[in-house]
């Protein structure tokens, strides 16, 4: 349940301009588990705050979604993100996706059209967008959040979630989606938007070429030149930066090379969070040889997305 001094349902809108920041109970240090009230779905998430924030303090929030068969626990534990809010000063948000049946998917993604190696993605019924607006409600009730910097990132079905709502929501500042797929950019509601996206060349679920097709898009839904982009080494991989992008709107794509032998449990070969941990349930979705996902999306929103 939500804990003391935070509502059983939360209004579906957000930013609002009602909430100041003064007064913040900051109660909410750590890591917690949550439930609330969204579209009349009784939902829940994993809410991490760095135990040293100013309530008062407007930070940044990072929204980090679950792949299909996942949890928000395995998300938290493979991608270290928490580490990073430590470091650096922000919140953030590891949502569940919604239960139904074997044939519902956790998330609304809309129609993307670049399936897994299994077939078609079976989609979530409910209004995850109206969840998004209650966890940003939820945290701002606590602690102060910086409404010109709020990001989504995600993995696999997570990924395309993350995809979605860059699409959706101009007040996102910036996406960084990791094996992930999109639907056609053309109509979306947002202009210009930061993109990063992330993938394993050899993935087994969710093909490479749906993470560049997804590039694509963004590439041509912000305006920017897809040739020669300017290319950085990075462990195990390489990343893109795109020219001629507008100031609000760069696009990168990072490529993994997923390693051989040893005693890989991926549960399908590359398909997997790039740096993540071993430890904890998440353990076959993480590949910890290359460069860490979480620090290459917060290195990215920092530097393009400020």
């Amino acid at each position: 349940m939500a804990s003391a001094g935070h509502p059983s349902e939360v209004a579906a809108t957000w930013p609002t301009s009602s909430s100041p920041c003064t007064n913040k109970p900051g109660l909410l240090r750590g890591k917690s588990s949550q439930t609330l009230m969204a579209a009349g779905l009784a939902r829940s998430f994993v809410y991490y705050a760095p135990p040293a924030l100013d309530a008062n303090k407007p930070v940044p929030a990072v929204i980090i979604p679950h792949g299909y068969t996942m949890n928000a626990d395995q998300m938290f534990d493979i991608t270290g993100y928490a580490a990073i809010a430590d470091r650096e000063g922000f919140i953030a948000i590891f949502p569940n996706g919604q239960s139904g049946g074997i044939l519902d998917g956790p998330w609304n993604v809309g129609s993307p059209d670049c399936s897994s190696s299994l077939g078609l993605l079976p989609l979530a019924r409910g209004d995850d967008q109206t969840f998004l607006n209650a966890l940003l409600r939820f945290a701002e009730a606590d602690q102060c959040l910086d409404a010109q910097h709020v990001f989504i990132t995600g993995f696999s079905m997570g990924g395309y979630f993350a995809n979605e709502t860059g699409c959706l929501r101009p007040e996102v500042r910036a996406i960084a989606p990791h094996s992930g797929g999109s639907h056609d950019l053309t109509a979306c509601a947002s202009q210009h938007k930061p993109a990063l996206l992330m993938h394993f060349q050899s993935d087994g679920l969710i093909p490479y070429n749906c993470g560049t097709q997804a590039r694509d898009r963004w590439l041509q839904h912000n305006g920017c030149s897809p040739d020669a982009p300017d290319i950085q080494m990075v462990e195990g991989g390489s990343c893109e930066y795109y020219k001629n992008c507008p100031a609000d709107g760069q696009v990168a794509m990072c490529s993994f090379t997923a390693p051989t032998g040893g005693m890989r449990n991926e549960l399908y070969p590359g398909h997997a969070w790039s740096g993540g941990s071993k430890l904890g349930m998440g353990a076959s979705f993480a590949i910890p040889e290359t460069e860490s996902a979480s620090e290459l999306s917060w290195r990215f929103f920092k530097t393009y997305a400020w």
